[in-house]
C-alpha cells in the first residue's frame, strides 16, 4: 500500500470562464468539494493539500472542519507551476497526488488506477485516447487532416514520487501547464499512462459547468436509510450524545459510551446501505467495544462504505425529558460533520421531551432516530 499526499490546485484566474469557477456553488457544494470528497474516500490518501487563491484561504480554512484529510491550505502562486511547487512543498508522503480543482467529475476508481500505477513508475498520468476527428484550419478553412492514432488527452490526478517531481520543478525554467511535460522536457522521465475517464472533464467554459449540473441531476441512485436506538438511563451516569458529555443526573446504560444518537445514525447507514444492524456489527457481547467511543463505531461503518455512498442528508430526533440539549447541538454536529466529511448544513438534530409521560417522559429511558439520504458513487 502506498501512503499518498494530495494536492489540489484550485488558484487559477479562470479567465476563460469568466469568474473563479472552483469555488462557485453546484447543488448545494463548493465545485472543488467535489474533488475533495473523492480523495477524501480513498484510503492511501492520506492527507489533501489544498492550493488556492488569496481571497478564498478563509473559506477553503473551514473545510478542514468537515475534511480531516485536509492538513493544508496554501495560498497560490503567480503561474500554475509555482502553485504546484507550494502545495509539494507542505506533502508529508513519499507519493503524490496533483489534481486540478477543475476537475470536480474524478472518480474513486480512477484515484485508485493511477495510485495503483506506482507498482510499475514513479510516474503515472491518466489519458483518454483522442475521439474527434482532428484537422489543421487555417484562415478558418481546412488546411489538412492530422492522424490521431497514438494520440491521447492528459488528465489529472498525475501521480508521482514526490523527489523526482520535486526535482524537476526546482530544475525548469519554463513554465508548463502539466506536470508530466515537465518531467520530459527537464528530467527526460517519460510517466505511465493509465486508463482515465472521459467523466473526468475539465470545466473551462460555462457551458462545462452545465454539463457538471446535469450530471448531477441526472445520477439518482439513491438510497434512504432509518436508524433507531434507545437506552435506559440510570443516576450517576454519563450522558454522551454526538460525541459530548452532557450536563445531566441521568446516563445512558450501555456496553460502549452509550451515544444513543451516534448509534441510530450508524443504524441509518447500515440500512441504507443494505447491511445488517449495528447490534450484528458490534456485538455486546464482546470486550474490545466495552465503553469505546462511538464515535469511532461511526468512523468504522463510514469507512466501509464512504468509496460507494455520499451522504446528501442527515435528519435526526433526540427523545429525552431533560436536560435541555441545545447549548451542546452545535457540537454534536461538528463531530458527526467531521467523521462523515459533510457539511453541517446537511445535518439536523432536533430534540424534543416525551412531556412527563412513558418511560422518555419518567426519565426511563433516551429513545433516538435517524434518517439518511445516500446517493451512490459513480
Amino acid at each position: 500500500m502506498y501512503e499518498v499526499s494530495a494536492v489540489i490546485v484550485a488558484a487559477g484566474e479562470s479567465k476563460r470562464f469568466g469568474q473563479n469557477k472552483v469555488f462557485l456553488k453546484v447543488e448545494g457544494k463548493y465545485l472543488v468539494q467535489y474533488s475533495i470528497d473523492a480523495f477524501a474516500a480513498v484510503e492511501e490518501v492520506k492527507e489533501i493539500i489544498l492550493v488556492v487563491r488569496r481571497e478564498f484561504l478563509e473559506l477553503a480554512e473551514s473545510f478542514k472542519i468537515i475534511y480531516p484529510k485536509i492538513t493544508q491550505v496554501v495560498e497560490g502562486g503567480q503561474e500554475r507551476q509555482d502553485s504546484v511547487l507550494r502545495g509539494l512543498s507542505c506533502a508529508k508522503y513519499p507519493y503524490v497526488l496533483i489534481h486540478d480543482g477543475a476537475r470536480p467529475n474524478v472518480s474513486v476508481a480512477l484515484i485508485n488506477r493511477v495510485i495503483q500505477g506506482f507498482s510499475s513508475s514513479d510516474a503515472v498520468v491518466p489519458v483518454i485516447p483522442v475521439r474527434d476527428t482532428l484537422v489543421f484550419f487555417e484562415d478558418q478553412f481546412f488546411n489538412k487532416p492530422i492522424n490521431r492514432d497514438g494520440l491521447f488527452a492528459v488528465q489529472t490526478p498525475q501521480g508521482y514520487k514526490k523527489s523526482l517531481i520535486l526535482e524537476a520543478l526546482n530544475k525548469s525554467d519554463k513554465n508548463y501547464t502539466d506536470e508530466s511535460t515537465l518531467l520530459f522536457d527537464t528530467l527526460g522521465v517519460r510517466a505511465k499512462g493509465v486508463e482515465g475517464s472521459f467523466a473526468n472533464f475539465k470545466i473551462t467554459y460555462p457551458e462545462d459547468f452545465e454539463l457538471f449540473q446535469n450530471i448531477l441531476g441526472g445520477n439518482m441512485d439513491l438510497r434512504v436509510g432509518i436508524g433507531f436506538d434507545s437506552h435506559r438511563l440510570e443516576k450517576g451516569r454519563k450522558l454522551i450524545l454526538g460525541g459530548v458529555q452532557v450536563e445531566s443526573d441521568f446516563g445512558a446504560v450501555a456496553h460502549s459510551d452509550g451515544d444513543c444518537l451516534v448509534h441510530a445514525i450508524i443504524d441509518a447507514l447500515l440500512g441504507g446501505s443494505g447491511q445488517k444492524d449495528i447490534g450484528t456489527q458490534f456485538p455486546d457481547t464482546d470486550p474490545k467495544y466495552s465503553g469505546i467511543s462511538s464515535l469511532k463505531l461511526l468512523q468504522e461503518i463510514w469507512d466501509g462504505i464512504r468509496q460507494q455512498y455520499e451522504i446528501l442528508n442527515l435528519d435526526t430526533v433526540v427523545k429525552l425529558e431533560k436536560p435541555k440539549i441545545k447549548d451542546y447541538v452545535d457540537e454534536m454536529k461538528e463531530n458527526i460533520a467531521r467523521i462523515l466529511s459533510i457539511p453541517l448544513d446537511r445535518i439536523s438534530i432536533k430534540a424534543k421531551t416525551g412531556e412527563k409521560i412513558g418511560p422518555v417522559g419518567e426519565c426511563l429511558l433516551i429513545e433516538c432516530e435517524a434518517v439518511v439520504l445516500l446517493r451512490r458513487r459513480y
